[in-house]
């Protein structure tokens, strides 16, 4: 039997269309499928990218010392899930634990002698220090408790973090309303109001009954003989007495902590000295000396003869010897310097002005080591908290403030001198 033609276009045609229909659905899921190929690798290559980002951060964002960007929050690692403990305010400056290999494990940075992390996230690294002198402290035979919820507080006195459970720690400054503590690895103050137990404790740890201030004027340098008045000194003694407290890890005083030590806020090493330098000539040829042997010195510095920028260093502190008024002959007594008799109004502004110049300074001396109850009530009214004289005495808890006593350092002292004051 013959196929008619028609029939034979009809068969050829509905399988051609066919043909094209199953290439077409081959066709269609081949280019699904690689298009569902080429989605999952953009999204692999992004989450690649994520990951690589995200790790650049947190390199990024660690440092041994660090800043918070933010106020954020505080955390602990409970079994490997990070919980909030805490709040911590912005620009607080945390040390962190060492991290030798940083991988994406380390999205929350350990605190430095502490349990407590913090996100990468929310700090940035900082050329910023933690003040550390705290460490020279002999703390006090107190542990206190805290509440819950307590917020510590910076020297200031300005909000720090606050932490929800509370913590038992020992007292290292104890002032009238605040313990002074070490947290997250720095001094912190928190309210007494906020301590629920206090339990004394038994002490044997050596500290200071007493200090010594000590006293240094001019210093020349090899070779300069011009000086032979017995307040002047060589290189070679200041060397040999520097090179004697730093090798006998002498503690060198600020005033601020000679005045909390008089004050009973804080406990002092027995090996502790307050270095002074009075008037201002030649004072910066002790710099080189104090850095090499990296101790604390106070410049007492009549504030119109030199200019402060004259004697800038981390290790020497700088206070009030008068703005001008080391002059003598201008009062009937003694040496006669003036703060003794002058009228209060040109007192006061002088010593005002002392004060803003050196960075409103607390603390002062009084001129040829000449004072009186007239000086004394002027000084207080000036705004400083603590004053030097002479005296040859050391200094003791609860003496008058506004009468700190030092001993005058003389041409032909030796380390021998300095060894009966301090060890």
């Amino acid at each position: 039997m013959k196929i008619k033609p028609l029939r034979v276009l009809i068969i050829v045609t509905i399988f051609t269309n066919i043909i094209s229909i199953t290439s077409g659905i081959y066709i269609y899921n081949n280019m699904k499928v690689r298009e569902e190929a080429s989605l999952n690798v953009l999204k692999i290559r992004k989450e690649l990218d994520n990951k690589e980002n995200e790790l650049n951060k947190i390199k990024t964002n660690y440092n041994s010392i660090v800043k918070t960007s933010k106020d954020t929050k505080l955390y602990i690692n409970d079994n490997g899930k990070y919980k909030v403990v805490g709040n911590i305010n912005k620009n607080n400056i945390l040390e962190l634990e060492n991290i030798d290999n940083i991988s994406l494990d380390n999205k929350y940075f350990k605190l430095l002698n502490s349990n407590y992390y913090i996100s990468y996230k929310d700090v940035m690294p900082t050329i910023d220090t933690i003040n550390k002198r705290y460490l020279n402290y002999v703390e006090f035979p107190i542990e206190v408790t805290t509440k819950d919820y307590t917020t510590y507080y910076d020297d200031n006195f300005n909000e720090l973090f606050t932490l929800n459970d509370p913590i038992t720690t020992k007292v290292i400054v104890n002032l009238d309303d605040y313990y002074g503590v070490s947290l997250l690895s720095r001094l912190v103050y928190v309210k007494k109001d906020n301590v629920s137990n206090v339990v004394e404790l038994d002490s044997s740890e050596e500290m200071a009954i007493s200090i010594p201030a000590i006293l240094y004027h001019f210093i020349y340098l090899d070779g300069d003989t011009s000086c032979n008045q017995t307040i002047c000194h060589s290189e070679e003694q200041i060397d040999s007495h520097f090179k004697f407290l730093s090798d006998n890890d002498v503690f060198t005083l600020n005033t601020s902590e000679v005045l909390m030590f008089i004050k009973n806020e804080i406990n002092l090493p027995k090996k502790s000295i307050l270095i002074t330098i009075d008037d201002g000539a030649r004072a910066e040829n002790f710099i080189p000396f104090l850095e090499k042997y990296q101790l604390n010195a106070t410049l007492f510095l009549v504030s119109s003869w030199y200019p402060v920028n004259k004697f800038l260093s981390p290790y020497l502190e700088i206070a009030s010897h008068t703005h001008n008024m080391h002059t003598t002959g201008v009062c009937p007594t003694g040496q006669g310097g003036g703060i003794n008799c002058l009228p209060e109004e040109e007192i006061l502004n002088d010593l005002k002005l002392s004060r803003e110049t050196l960075n409103n300074t607390k603390a002062f001396c009084f001129p040829f080591y000449e004072y009186s109850d007239y000086a004394i009530n002027l000084v207080k009214e000036a705004g400083f908290e603590m004053a030097f004289i002479g005296g040859s005495t050391k200094i003791k808890k609860g003496i008058d403030p506004y009468k700190i006593p030092r001993y005058p350092i003389l041409s032909n002292f030796g380390v021998s001198y300095l060894s009966n004051l301090v060890l």
